[in-house]
């Protein structure tokens, strides 16, 4: 048979007739090789697909909140995905198994194979090329709604750990939500969005924690500098940062093991600091010690005085009095760690 070849554009892209949410929430049947290539771009973006004539697929994609979970069953087939500008933009990372057929995903040198058993990771942002292999084929997706992950680069294209788990439960959910018809309501929707965002931070942190080399410390120390931009919010806590950062909060703990303190004691210990300095500064003189503790996250006098006493041994009125020598009491009682590992800078 003769091969056809067709690029495709996302939904929303300029001269597109099709809503930004193409019609595919619901069980539909493509015909040729120009209609699969214009929902596949929905779904990832542009791509370039070459199939055989008589081109004929199904597709089933539900919407869950900001996740959306797409089933494609179609017969031997290339993707090609070359990002450009224009166009709405899809969802960059892509989580991809094939629980039938088979499928083979090269991305930045990598190539891997698509298996039952557990996802593999697509960035969109980046060239591609998918082979779909067998007469028929079932590639399950989910599209998630990350504009940037830190580590997930060395993950991309690379067998993620199949065999466990982890993986599995990964693999086997999405299967079941892909053929799930439940009209679930709004609530339940949002519910399982973020079950599926969840099960993917922890498979990838889990192959992250498992990695050796420069990516946990890089990204240590890019969360220590966040946390250092944003000590006078109030709200900064281990789950904001580790949300802020896309990864579990189980995860960001890990990160912190090295360190001599645990991630709610760092920041208390940063925000500590930051007090002090501004005690000891002439020019904040006319501000209250209150109002001091209120700027670097102590919401109540009460809980900054017990706080900078426990590390300092004084209370900071009495600290700002110049109850104790500046230099030689003032050090804190527990050990304070760098802001910043030195490696973290690269």
């Amino acid at each position: 048979m003769r091969t056809q070849s067709f690029r495709g554009r996302p939904a929303g892209a300029a001269g597109a007739t099709e809503s930004a949410h193409p019609a595919i929430r619901e069980d539909r049947t493509v015909r040729g090789v120009t209609a699969w290539a214009k929902v596949l771009s929905g779904l990832y973006g542009p791509v370039s697909v070459s199939a055989d004539q008589g081109f004929r697929a199904t597709v089933r994609a539900r919407q869950l909140g900001v996740v959306r979970v797409s089933a494609v069953d179609c017969p031997a087939a290339e993707v090609r995905g070359t990002p450009g500008p224009g166009g709405a933009r899809a969802a960059r990372y892509h989580l991809v198994l094939a629980p039938g057929g088979e499928a083979v995903l090269e991305q930045a040198g990598r190539s891997v194979r698509v298996g039952a058993r557990g996802p593999v990771l697509l960035d969109t942002d980046r060239p591609f090329r998918l082979h779909l292999t067998r007469p028929r084929n079932t590639v399950v997706t989910a599209h998630l709604p990350w504009a940037e992950r830190d580590g997930l680069q060395g993950l991309v294209a690379r067998e993620l750990p199949g065999r466990e788990p982890l993986a599995l439960l990964v693999a086997e959910f999405l299967s079941g939500l892909a053929r799930d018809e439940t009209p679930y309501g709004p609530i339940d929707e949002l519910r399982l969005a973020t079950a599926v965002t969840e099960l993917a931070r922890t498979l990838l942190d889990h192959r992250l924690g498992d990695d050796e080399g420069p990516a946990a410390p890089v990204l240590l120390g890019r969360i220590q500098l966040y946390i250092l931009d944003h000590l006078d919010d109030r709200r900064v806590t281990p789950d904001q940062v580790a949300a802020a950062h896309h990864i579990s909060t189980r995860y960001l703990h890990r990160l912190f093991q090295g360190q001599e303190l645990t991630v709610a004691a760092w920041i208390k210990a940063q925000r500590l600091e930051r007090c002090r300095r501004d005690l000891t500064d002439p020019a904040l003189r006319h501000l209250p010690v209150h109002t001091i503790g209120a700027r670097w996250g102590f919401a109540q006098p009460a809980d900054f005085s017990r706080a900078f006493r426990a590390a300092y041994g004084i209370t900071p009125t009495g600290f700002r009095a110049g109850a104790l020598p500046a230099q030689k009491q003032c050090a804190p009682r527990q050990r304070q760690v760098s802001a910043v590992p030195a490696d973290s800078t690269s």
